[in-house]
């Protein structure tokens, strides 16, 4: 027998014809095993805030293998529900394109105070306008007029018609105090008429008789310190008709006291409490309101004033009409950071048109609350009605 066809050698070792044969055997096996279908890999798990199984990208084998593909849910508690805010703000203050370039409404009441008194039953209705004219001489028609502060008595009384013809009615210093501060009633389109300077003259021949006609009042910004017994009669007896008031207006009032920031102190105290001892011994009243001399003002004798009791301020800048918690200021004005100091005033020698802005103001700004009556009081409820409890609707 050959020896390598043999599967044993001569000295009974395997031959390397068997050595061989064994190999191949073992390799195809081997080959065999390579072959087969492998377990499929699963995909990556999910996070634990997965809410469903993960779903394999191939069928798994049969076998202990499979259970990498059952996934259950990790549970996860429910996110609370967030409690809302308040809102900083109701609503942004009313604005209006009717206004000047650079004016700008101002407010002095916070939202909620604001809101109950806006909204409290028999209060002032929203869109209630004060329109305060600021007079100082009139001139008889037909006469020549030389300055930009006296109108012709034939237009002082065209204007005043005009007022009459819109729906406006006269009001007193004490009705505007109470109408800025509380919202009080007044006629829904308000006059304040004020006559500046020792003006009794004008006042008891032309402005009187119009007042008669339309059952008005008005207001004299007096300078009270230069002032004979005379004069103190003449404005005893205005005031006497039951249809003039007044109220200071400096007390020397000269080109030597108007306010600035070099005015001495004793300036200061002579113009803004001189006055007030004048009036009450002369009418027996106390002054509520200072219109200020020339139209000058600064912060510290806004300062004074205030310290002397007075409620309101009138400047000379013609700005709009006033609302309640809503004065429209120019950047001077707004620099004192007190509107109800600095009031605005129309002139009366343009007061024909701007009694038809006013009213264009008033009629928008009562549109704009009617649209947001509903959420000015939602947001009412949610943040001011545990303190203050607005009276019923």
């Amino acid at each position: 027998m050959n020896l390598l066809s043999s599967p044993v050698g001569r000295h009974g070792r395997p031959s390397r014809w068997a050595l061989w044969l064994v190999m191949s055997l073992w390799l195809s096996a081997c080959a065999t095993a390579w072959g087969a279908t492998p377990v499929a890999t699963p995909t990556a798990l999910a996070p634990p805030s997965q809410t469903r199984a993960a779903t394999p990208t191939a069928e798994p084998s049969a076998g202990p293998s499979s259970a990498l593909f059952t996934l259950t849910p990790t549970p996860t508690a429910p996110s609370p529900t967030p409690t809302p805010l308040p809102t900083a703000t109701p609503l942004p203050p009313f604005q209006t394109r009717l206004l000047l370039s650079g004016v700008t409404p101002q407010t002095y009441l916070d939202a909620c105070t604001y809101l109950r008194l806006r909204w409290t039953p028999g209060n002032a209705a929203p869109g209630t306008i004060v329109v305060p004219f600021m007079y100082h001489s009139v001139r008889q028609s037909g006469r020549p007029i030389r300055d930009n502060i006296t109108v012709s008595a034939a237009y002082l009384e065209a204007s005043l018609k005009h007022a009459h013809e819109l729906g406006f009615q006269t009001i007193t210093t004490a009705q505007l105090a109470d109408f800025l501060h509380h919202n009080a009633y007044i006629p829904p389109r308000s006059l304040l008429i004020i006559v500046d300077d020792r003006s009794q003259g004008s006042v008891r021949t032309h402005f009187l008789p119009l007042l008669e006609t339309y059952d008005w009042t008005l207001t004299m910004a007096y300078i009270t310190g230069v002032g004979n017994e005379r004069e103190w009669q003449e404005i005893r007896d205005l005031v006497a008709t039951g249809r003039v008031e007044v109220q200071a207006h400096g007390f020397l009032h000269n080109a030597e006291t108007y306010f600035t920031e070099t005015t001495p102190e004793e300036i200061l105290h002579q113009e803004i409490e001189g006055p007030i001892a004048a009036l009450e011994a002369h009418l027996g009243v106390r002054p509520r309101a200072f219109i200020w001399p020339g139209g000058n003002f600064t912060p510290r004798a806004i300062q004074v004033a205030r310290q002397a009791g007075y409620d309101l301020g009138f400047t000379a800048y013609a700005r709009g009409p006033l609302m309640f918690n809503w004065i429209p200021l120019g950047a001077p004005e707004q620099a004192m950071h007190d509107p109800l100091m600095v009031l605005p005033r129309y002139w009366g020698t343009t007061a024909y048109v701007n009694l038809d802005a006013a009213v264009a103001i008033g009629e928008e700004a009562r549109a704009a609350a009617e649209a947001g009556r509903a959420q000015e009081l939602a947001w009412y409820r949610q943040n001011c009605s545990a303190a203050e409890p607005l009276p019923a609707e």
